[in-house]
């Protein structure tokens, strides 16, 4: 998850107190703000409304958005446009209509509504003529005007079902569906007026619920609609059609091969023949495709894992809506995919700092995020693995190519490019109760990785050839285990959910129980999240609103006697700085940035609140070589303390080559070695033994110019003096270094 024991070379230690002192920034968030409805009125012009008044509108197709500042103080809820100037805009209980884009509007209240809807929708055909949704969770209404919304006629009451989804073909013509908890109301009108709920089709055995979540009409007669689907019992994506304007329905059976398990929420066909469904679920955004009216549905790639909400199209170009805020385009009708947002709204649940440039995070719905900067600039992506995808617990790294993830499912994911692709150390399944939690790699090829093999069934991987097989440890105490580091090849410490530790002395091959000592009552059962070592020795282990500390490896632990308001979620070390992050998530909120000096005796809470949102939870926390902190949080906000992230908006370049002298030296089992490069090299940084025999190398590629450091990993070499040498094209050097085992 994050650095948990890091060495760096002597110069830079004198950095750490300058850092500690450096004002909190932001330096990365979402993209784009939370919003609640989107429509788009053709392949260019959209828009998207959510909370207190927001109004965004893009015109290329969602690469860009632009405010229109209303005045409307309001949470909107839904939109939709008759043309480029005329639009309504839903709220609970009134609607917006304007006829200048907003610049002016008219609020009209709509009689009739249900009070906190959880479903909302507007739509008119011309300007007399409207409909609106309004609909809780098991009551759902549409009330139709006739004249621009002055009076209101309920025309669907759902008294025993929600409506989540409605659409109005032309004028007239029109469907509504929802139900929820096993059933599947819908309800279908020929004149726009008077609506007639008609009998579900025949489901096959097995569903729990049948909801309706998306319809789309192509013409008066044919419609589909699409909605529930679970992984739990197998329910199948429920996929159906009429072809007489919503008098029947005709459930469409998905063939074996490509059946799909998700919710699904949108449809849209571009004849009568050719459509995409859209959704997703625990694992992944679907988007799946027919050609021949739904007698066969056919998922397709797309490089996304929240689930998408909304689609629009217009013939082959189509445009897809995350729950994360984020832009889906494809220009062929679904066979390829451009990510259009940068950066999704995700919570983050770990972050992790391979040097002072490179730093991943990942998190929720596998959103993962890069910089290569030092945090100036971020790039978000999505884990996908065979067109699938599950939330991100933990990262780590052994270099800026090579890193493993744990994740939801029983995922162990890879990657040997730095995060462009993935692929799996250890494959999903499909039982939620599987997690993993926490990974720590102390080899390019050996590796732990910690959580849940069912509730409250511990369970350590280990692999000795970088995750192409996996031997594992269970039930050492019966219970789910959330962090795990290694101060070398043989000494590591796991800790868990209700006060619970073990460590081993051994590479893993044997795990005992640790002992915890002086447990106040009411801790008696908290949760421990993560552990670092601050030597071979000493350690320090976060959770529920604690600390505890050992001195021995782990085996006996004392509670430590620290006052916290906060959940701890995350902790790093680095020399005699250690820090740890939480939240209280309860009223008051509030938000810990806590920094030990003193080996965890006494802690401080660094937190700006000119900074920090209280309302947006700090998750885990890595501290790059040179001391810059990075904090993780919900929304996809990361922050730093280290006022290197500013300096690289004008980067020192080095006026020199130069080989440092590895730290620590004496070693054991790995040391840091840095270098600097003045110009774009092509670089070498090799290791020899004391006859010359080459044993390791380091680095071999191009680089650009800039400060570079590398871990040397010596846990499989004997002790003795050891030589590594850089070469680029015009600069040769050569150092010792010690290995004391």
């Amino acid at each position: 998850m994050n650095s948990k024991h890091t060495t760096l070379i002597a110069v830079i230690l004198l950095l750490v107190s300058v850092l500690d002192a450096q004002t909190w920034n932001q330096v990365a968030k979402s993209t784009l703000p939370s919003y609640s409805g989107s429509f788009f009125l053709n392949t260019n012009t959209g828009w998207f409304v959510g909370a207190k008044g927001l109004i965004r509108k893009t015109t290329d197709g969602g690469k860009t958005w632009s405010d229109i500042n209303s005045g409307i103080t309001d949470d909107l809820k839904s939109v939709y446009f008759r043309d480029v100037n005329t639009g309504y805009i839903g709220t609970a209980t009134k609607f917006y209509k304007s006829v200048n884009g907003f610049v002016t509007w008219d609020s009209i209240s709509v009689a009739g509504v249900i009070p906190s809807p959880s479903y909302n929708d507007v739509y008119f055909s011309d300007s007399l003529n409207g409909w609106f949704l309004s609909s809780s969770a098991s009551l759902g209404k549409v009330l139709h005007t006739t004249d621009g919304g002055k009076t209101w006629i309920t025309s669907v009451n759902n008294t025993a079902g929600n409506i989540q989804t409605m659409k109005i073909f032309g004028s007239a013509a029109g469907i509504a569906a929802g139900g929820g908890g096993g059933k599947c109301d819908i309800y279908y009108t020929k004149d726009g007026s008077s609506w007639t709920k008609t009998t579900a089709p025949t489901f096959p055995a097995g569903y729990t619920r049948t909801d309706i979540r998306g319809i789309f009409m192509f013409d008066q007669n044919i419609a589909y609609a699409t909605g529930w689907g679970s992984l739990v019992g197998a329910q199948p994506s429920i996929q159906i059609k009429t072809t007489d304007g919503g008098v029947t329905w005709t459930y469409l059976v998905q063939d074996a091969v490509n059946k799909t398990y998700d919710n699904m929420y949108d449809l849209y066909f571009k004849d009568a023949l050719t459509g995409l469904a859209v959704g997703g679920g625990g694992r992944t955004g679907l988007v799946v495709k027919t050609t021949d009216g739904g007698a066969k549905w056919v998922p397709v790639e797309v490089p996304c894992g929240s689930l998408i909400s909304r689609v629009f199209g217009y013939g082959n170009s189509i445009i897809g809506v995350t729950s994360a805020g984020a832009f889906l385009s494809s220009k062929d009708f679904g066979t390829s995919w451009e990510m259009l947002t940068q950066i999704p709204i995700t919570p983050l649940a770990s972050i992790f700092a391979v040097n002072n440039n490179v730093i991943y995070a990942g998190g929720q719905d596998g959103v993962f995020m890069k910089t290569t900067d030092g945090g100036k600039n971020w790039k978000g992506t999505y884990q996908r693995i065979n067109n699938s995808s599950s939330n991100i617990q933990g990262l780590y790294f052994v270099n800026e190519n090579t890193g493993y993830s744990a994740n939801s499912y029983g995922v162990i994911a890879k990657t040997t490019d730095g995060g462009n692709t993935w692929s799996y150390a250890m494959k999903d399944t499909t039982d939620a109760t599987i997690t993993n939690y926490g990974v720590h790699f102390i080899s390019e090829s050996v590796g732990y990785v910690v959580g849940k093999a069912g509730n409250n069934v511990d369970v350590v991987y280990k692999t000795v050839n970088g995750g192409v097989d996996w031997t594992n440890t269970k039930y050492i105490l019966s219970t789910n285990l959330r962090g795990v580091a290694f101060y070398n090849a043989q000494n590591g410490i796991a800790v868990a959910e209700k006060m619970k530790a073990m460590y081993t002395k051994d590479g893993g091959t044997t795990w005992t129980a640790s002992v915890i000592n002086g447990v106040p009552t009411g801790s008696a059962t908290a949760n421990l999240r993560e552990v670092t070592y601050l030597d071979a020795s000493t350690a320090i282990a976060a959770g529920d609103k604690l600390f505890i500390k050992t001195t021995d490896g782990g085996a006996t632990w004392n509670y430590s006697n620290v006052t916290l308001d906060q959940t701890l979620t995350g902790i790093a070390s680095l020399q005699s700085s250690i820090w740890a992050v939480g939240a209280k998530v309860a009223s008051p909120k509030s938000t810990g940035i806590l920094q030990s000096t003193d080996a965890g005796t006494s802690w401080t809470n660094k937190v700006n609140y000119a900074v920090f949102d209280s309302t947006n939870t700090v998750i885990d926390v890595t501290i790059a070589p040179s001391g810059a902190v990075y904090v993780c949080a919900g929304n996809s906000v990361i922050y730093s303390n280290a006022a290197l992230t500013n300096v690289l908006a004008d980067p020192k370049v080095p006026q020199e080559y130069s080989l440092g002298q590895n730290f620590p030296n004496p070693f054991n089992p790995a040391t840091t070695i840095s270098y600097q490069l003045p110009v774009r090299s092509n670089v070498r940084l090799t290791v020899y033994n004391i006859l010359g025999k080459e044993i390791a190398t380091l680095v071999s590629k191009v680089m650009e110019p800039g400060y570079y450091s590398v871990r040397f990993d010596a846990s499989a070499l004997s002790s003795g003096l050891y030589f590594y040498r850089l070469q680029s094209d015009k600069y040769t050097e050569v150092k010792k270094m010690m290995l004391i085992k």
